[in-house]
């Protein structure tokens, strides 16, 4: 079980990869996929930067805890993934429901759960 939950930690941060890189190396691919149109040097500046860092240190933050067998960088993806949830969520509140914003949910979720299990199953 620790093997098949340890595949799914890995595999969990290849959306986050993917999409960081692809945020980062170029912006004008993600556009469509977030919504976003940028007004300037600064719209791609932040699509770059905020958009693209947080997703490619989230993935990256997975694999450090991966190699250094350290929870705690389980913990800070916990946290940052639970972060972008409830950012949907508000979202659905105050501006109503989208299907768009369901792969993004499920990876959030997806991540969540498996971090959650695999830091717990050391401790079973």
């Amino acid at each position: 079980m620790k093997n098949v939950l340890k595949v799914l930690v890995a595999l969990s941060s290849l959306p986050l990869l993917g999409l960081g890189f692809a945020a980062m190396l170029s912006p004008n691919s993600m556009l469509d996929l977030f919504d976003l149109t940028p007004k300037g040097t600064y719209g791609y500046n932040t699509i770059r930067a905020d958009l693209g860092g947080l997703l490619i240190g989230s993935g990256l933050m997975i694999w450090i805890g991966l190699l250094k067998t350290q929870n705690s960088w389980f913990n800070a993806t916990i946290f940052l993934m639970a972060i972008l949830l409830f950012g949907r969520l508000l979202s659905t509140l105050i501006d109503g429901w989208t299907n768009a914003a369901i792969p993004a949910i499920g990876v959030e979720i997806f991540a969540i759960i498996i971090l959650t299990l695999y830091k717990r199953q050391d401790k079973i």
